[in-house]
Formats: C-alpha cells, sequence, structure tokens
C-alpha cells in the first residue's frame, strides 16, 4: 500500500487532530495544554526515552499532553503523521526518506535509539560463526527493515551470496540460509513455535526470549557501534508552522534522555511499570542494559558517524531503497540541537 499523500490543505486540516488545546488549573489560572499524538513503529523497550518523558512529566511539564499510539509497523506510523492522525513519527530512520521520494515532504528531527538494536537469537550452543548458520532459516520482520539490513550485512561480510531479488535466500559454498519474514513483533513466538532456527528480535522480546532459555547469538549493537536505528520525525509544514510544539516535544525526549543517564534507576523503574506482566528484574536489567551501550542517548543530536553507518555503510550495502539518502536532504537537527544546548548532564 503506497505511502499516503498530503497537499497543503490536506496536511493544515489534519494537523488540528494531531494536536489540540487542552486546559488544566495551576497556579490560579488555566494553563493550556496542546494533546498530541505520538505514533510509534512498535512498542520496544528501545523507545525507553519516549516511555520516560511520558511517564515522568517531562512532556507535561513542556506544556504538552501526548498520547503515545502504537502503530504497529513503520509504514503505518508515517502514514499518520503524513495524514495528520499524528504529530510525530519515530521508527527505523530510512522510512521518512522512502515516504520524502513518495512526496511526503516529513524530515527526521533527532535520535531515539542510537546502537543496531536487534540481537540474533537461538537455541543454547548456537554458533556465533555466520558461516556455521547455513542451513538454518532465521526470522525477521518484513523488510525492508533496518533489522534485515543489518542481518544481510553480517551475511555478505561472512561471505554469503544472495540467491533472489529480495535478499532472502543466501548461499555459503552451496548451503542456503533462509530469512523468513513476519509481522514485527511476532519474531519471539513463532521462534518459540519452532517455525525457524533463529530469530532476530529487540527488547523486551530478547530478555523474554532469554528468560525462556534461548541465547544471544550476536548483537548487532556491539558489532557496528554508534547507529542511527531510530528517529523522530515530523512534517516539514510542522516544522514552519509549529516550531513551538516541535521544540516543547524535543525538549520533553531531551529531558529524558539527560535523566535516564543521571537515573538509570528511575528509568529501569518505568520500564518494569511499562512492562508489568515481564520478570521486573529482567525489565529491569534491560533497561540498564540499554543505557549502558549507548542505545539511550543523552540527546536527540545525530552525529555524522551514526548516519553514515546506517545510510551510506549498510544500506548502500544491501541495497536498500533509501541507501545514500543525503543527510542535509533528510534531516533537520535545529530543535535538537537547541534542546542538547539547554539541557545537559
Amino acid at each position: 500500500m503506497p505511502l499516503l499523500q498530503t497537499n497543503r490543505r490536506d496536511f493544515l486540516t489534519g494537523t488540528a487532530s494531531a494536536f489540540t488545546l487542552s486546559f488544566l488549573p495551576g497556579a490560579g489560572r488555566a494553563q493550556a495544554m496542546i494533546e498530541m499524538t505520538a505514533a510509534q513503529a512498535v512498542e520496544t523497550l528501545y523507545y525507553l526515552p519516549l516511555y520516560v518523558a511520558h511517564a515522568k512529566g517531562f512532556f507535561a511539564e513542556e506544556g504538552l499532553d501526548v498520547t503515545i499510539f502504537n502503530a504497529q509497523q513503520r509504514t503505518v506510523a508515517v502514514r499518520a503523521v503524513a495524514s495528520g492522525d499524528a504529530f510525530t513519527y519515530n521508527g527505523d530512520p530510512a522510512e521518512p526518506a522512502i515516504a520524502r521520494e513518495q512526496g511526503v515532504d516529513i524530515k527526521n528531527i533527532g535520535v531515539l535509539v542510537d546502537r543496531a538494536a536487534p540481537v540474533l537469537i537461538g537455541q543454547p550452543g548456537t554458533s556465533a560463526d555466520p558461516a556455521d548458520w547455513a542451513g538454518n532459516n532465521i526470522l525477521i520482520p518484513r523488510p525492508p527493515h533496518t533489522s534485515v539490513s543489518l542481518l544481510q550485512m553480517t551475511l555478505i561480510d561472512a561471505g554469503y551470496e544472495k540467491q533472489d531479488g529480495d535478499g532472502l535466500v543466501w548461499a555459503l559454498e552451496g548451503d542456503e540460509v533462509r530469512l523468513i519474514p513476519v509481522i514485527a513483533g511476532s519474531e519471539l513466538s513463532a521462534l518459540l513455535a519452532g517455525q525457524a532456527d533463529l530469530a532476530v528480535v529487540i527488547e523486551p522480546q530478547t530478555s523474554k526470549g532469554v528468560a525462556q532459555g534461548m541465547d544471544v547469538v550476536t548483537s548487532f549493537a556491539e558489532q557496528f557501534g554508534p547507529f542511527y536505528f531510530t528517529s523522530f520525525a515530523v512534517m516539514t509544514q510542522a516544522i514552519a508552522d509549529n516550531p513551538e510544539q516541535v521544540q516543547a516535544f524535543v525538549n520533553g525526549i531531551t529531558r529524558a534522555m539527560v535523566y535516564g543517564h543521571e537515573d538509570p534507576d528511575g528509568a529501569a523503574e518505568v520500564a518494569v511499570n511499562r512492562y508489568s506482566d515481564s520478570d521486573p528484574e529482567i525489565m529491569a536489567a534491560a533497561a540498564k542494559r540499554i543505557i549502558a551501550q549507548g542505545a539511550y542517548p543523552s540527546n536527540m543530536v545525530v552525529s555524522r558517524e551514526s548516519y553514515a553507518n546506517n545510510f551510506d555503510r549498510l544500506l548502500t550495502a544491501t541495497g536498500h531503497p533509501a541507501a545514500g539518502y543525503a543527510f542535509e536532504e533528510l534531516m533537520d537537527l535545529s530543535f535538537a540541537e537547541k534542546a542538547a544546548a539547554t539541557f545537559t548532564r
């Protein structure tokens, strides 16, 4: 299904539904609160700064009443922003680049996850050497997806050769690895059901898988270093028409990022409460690991190294449609830079 394309009139009409005014009592006067919808691609512990900003009141202190909408797919999240049903998008940073190619004037405004978040999990004893994966089936989210590109790059580096146009079949010395696409977030359940040998997952599925006896075979965060894995994005028209709201949102996220590094236990508490159906000790440890590994950044500014590791290295090597997309065309870091200068550790 193609992305929705919006003209100026359609967008301005939709923007009214993306944020509205409400009033809360405060200090003897009515305080205007802007109701805003943030569309996330999936529900994942790696989006913890967003959840911390919401739970710890940083959005509210910036005058925002933010509703987090779980779109369950990155394309749906982008469409929600393009149609005006949401104000912000967070998900794969390549998705706004693809949207721009389809006529949607959207910009990435910062980073949410600054490491390659996924891991490859499998049964205990599974070899970490990709050469030993030949003959296996691996569960992946539906491509194009950065998680898929990370796995494909790993196979390329190990000497595998692509056998099909979609990059789902790879061969090494005559033995094949097949990548099996499933709905994002269902990889662990499909693995536990025996539908494949390995699966690419992200938190909290990683911790849940380990708790159920699986081993982490490969950590892409350790393998790739700084990596622009998840972006925030808004429509370019929103930047022109509502810069105060964009800045308030960025301020809230940046304050949450600073908070997480100053008080990892407090950020972990947010994770435990949000995933109350999971083992609290596992969730707390996972949250602290995300902060320690640098996936939870200290501000929203995207480094050139992090951007290049994704768009210029990974996506180019794997033939992704957003490969090599120009930094200057996709990014507007003015709000992130202002917030970073204001809120520091």
